[in-house]
């Protein structure tokens, strides 16, 4: 645990509010981990804004089974099993249906 002296809190409350890139910085010219700069700025209540998380769309083995049955003109039923082969098999087969 690191003990932040008046000046280093003073230098945390002048790059207010806070992004990932300013606390790296910070940390860097502090001589601490960037992790401790934004749990000192959270302690203190020096406003830190995150970085909005970008979540990946996927699609499930069944989906893509559904969709390799239609471009074939099949049934599903016909395709009994394929559920076990890798995703990313599936959706290179699908990926190649003309």
């Amino acid at each position: 645990m690191t003990d932040y002296t008046p000046a280093m809190i003073a230098k945390l409350q002048a790059a207010a509010p806070l992004n990932l890139a300013k606390a790296k910085a910070l940390a860097s010219d502090l001589s601490v981990p960037y992790r401790s700069v934004i749990s000192k700025a959270h302690r203190l209540g020096i406003a830190y804004d995150k970085a909005t998380a970008t979540k990946k769309v996927s699609v499930s083995k069944t989906d893509l089974v559904a969709a390799i049955a239609k471009g074939l003109d099949c049934s599903v039923d016909d395709l009994d099993g394929l559920a076990n082969a890798k995703a990313s098999a599936l959706n290179n087969l699908l990926m190649n249906i003309s």
